[in-house]
Order: structure tokens, then sequence, then C-alpha cells
């Protein structure tokens, strides 16, 4: 498989907690119909949804699978939410491009409304559950609804034995399996999208309980963060009794070594949303056959942000390696 230049990443990487000789965390996988579920001293960290699904009333084509919701934080809060109002076509932690060309006609693989393209899981690979960590290996497809499958998509998540806060790493690999290029338009986001809780959402009068807030590695807040190019970006807020109260959120440390890194971030100035993304500034092609690859830490928190900690657990601190 020829790889996109400067795109090309290591395909195993591990977590290494750099002199540290704590007693490890007991961590489990489990695979209960329709999704992958990881687990840390029985509680759990994330669940990866295999099965198609579509809540009740909503329009066929917001069938979506292939994503990681819920994320929850060590005390139990969930952070994530799917299938929101008014923007049900965001799920948890997800990947999609958004302005794309292929064969002459626009595709949007994000917004599903628009019906022209889409992303669903396609085959679980492998999961494994040993030596401090549990993971799986998966297959997404990025589909166009005129031309099928264009870029197959290889998920990598592993979660290591790391009790507070939770720490996991995706990499995601797109090839073009087609005999045509797609071509990544310049575009305000797209690539890896995160949706926040509920109870962050304005609009949603049920759940809501208090606004979203960001911050980022270079301390800016929400009304200053967007479009800008940190280390990592955080996510967090007040959550409701339904997600287990209190105050969580997460924080996402794309790797340096990423395309065009470091990556924008778009953080929405109304909605629990952001975007991880290389083609803010500018486009790129991605002809038949070649690879898009991107990695990127998770670190999962009670209560606020602190820069110091989350310091800790950057690629710089924990860095990969190669097999």
């Amino acid at each position: 498989m020829r790889t996109a230049t400067g795109l090309a990443l290591a395909s195993i990487f591990w977590w290494a907690a750099c002199g540290t000789s704590r007693e490890p965390d007991r961590i489990s996988l489990t695979t209960p119909e329709g999704e992958v579920t990881i687990r840390v001293n029985d509680r759990p960290v994330l669940s990866y949804a295999t099965a198609t699904q579509l809540p009740a009333g909503e329009e066929e084509h917001y069938a979506r699978s292939g994503f990681i919701h819920p994320v929850y934080t060590p005390a139990g809060r969930m952070v994530t939410d799917d299938f929101p109002l008014g923007h049900t076509h965001q799920h948890g932690i997800f990947t999609a491009w958004t302005g794309t060309t292929f064969r002459g006609e626009a595709v949007d693989f994000w917004n599903q409304h628009k019906e022209t393209g889409t992303v669903r899981h396609a085959e679980l690979l492998e999961t494994y559950d040993s030596a401090g960590v549990a993971g799986f290996r998966t297959r997404l497809e990025q589909v166009s609804l005129r031309d099928g499958p264009v870029l197959s998509e290889d998920w990598r998540v592993r979660v290591y034995d790391h009790g507070d806060p939770y720490v996991w790493d995706l990499r995601s690999a797109q090839t073009n399996v087609t005999n045509d290029t797609l071509y990544l338009e310049k575009y305000t986001y797209g690539g890896l999208g995160v949706r926040g809780s509920a109870a962050w959402y304005a609009s949603d009068s049920v759940a809501f309980t208090g606004e979203a807030r960001f911050l980022t590695s270079e301390g800016l807040d929400r009304e200053a963060a967007n479009h800008t190019r940190p280390d990592w970006v955080a996510i967090y807020g007040p959550l409701s009794a339904r997600d287990g109260g209190g105050t969580g959120g997460l924080a996402v440390f794309p790797h340096p070594d990423n395309f065009r890194a470091p990556q924008f971030v778009r953080v929405h100035p109304d909605m629990p949303y952001l975007s991880v993304s290389p083609v803010v500034d500018e486009g790129f092609a991605l002809p038949p056959g070649q690879t898009y690859v991107a990695r990127y830490r998770f670190v999962v928190f009670d209560g606020e942000p602190d820069p110091e900690v989350l310091s800790t657990f950057s690629w710089h601190t924990f860095a990969a390696h190669e097999p």
C-alpha cells in the first residue's frame, strides 16, 4: 500500500508511563451485540458502535455505525452525545470529510442529510486485552451514495491501564479504494469530529445544564480558540443528572506528526462540538491507492481541565514507537 508523503505513521503504538511504578489498573474488553466496550476497574471507558443505529422517528439517511459513544470519565460521567437535537449526523467521536469532490460531483460524508455520502462500520478485524492495554481494530467505509465506497478506513483504538484520567488513542488510516482521485477541498471543518454532552447544548431544553467550555494548550477559550493550531483542545462543562452530574470533559491531542501538523481545531461558537482538520487553509488530493493517516490521543477527566496535568499525557511525553 502506498502512503501519501508526510502522512505515513507507525501502525502499532503504545502508551508508556515513563518511570512510573504504580500498580496497573484492571482493564477489560467485551463485545456485546452491536458494540465493543472497554472498561478500566470494571467502569466503562468507551463503546464503539458496530451495529447500525437510528433512533425511532428519524429519517433513514441518518442511520449510522462506526463511531465511539458513550465516552465516560473515571467517575462515570458521560461526556459525549449522539444523534443530537438538530444535528442528528454527529456522533460522539467520529471521522468524516465534508467538502469533497469525486468524479466531478460534490460528496459530503459528514452531513448525511445532504444525501451524497455517509460513513459506516464494515467489519471488526481484531480485539485484544492483555499487558495493561485493551483495544480493537476495525474497518469503516466512507461511502458515496452514488458510487459506493470511496475510502476504506482502518481504525485502531487502544485504551491504557490508567484509572484517572482515562487515556486512549485512535489511529485512522483512510485509503482511496477507487480508480479515481478524491479531492478534499478547503473547508472550515472535516476530519475528526467530537460531539460533547447534550447537557451543554442550550437548544436541548430537556438535557441542558450549562454551556460547554473550551480550553487549549495556548490558554485560549471558546471565543478565541476557533481555527487555531494548539497541541491540545479540551471541551468540558456541567453535566446533567442523567449523565452523572458534576463536571467533566475530554481533551484531544492531535499527533505532532499528523499531516500539516499542528492541525487546526474548529470550535463551534454555540454547539458543544469541535473538529480537528487539515483542510482549513488548503485542500489536498488523495489519488487511487493512497492513504491518509492521522492519530489522536484522548484524555477524559472529571472536574475542569488542569493544563499541567494534561501536559503529562502529550505525545511528546508518552511517545509512539515503531514495533
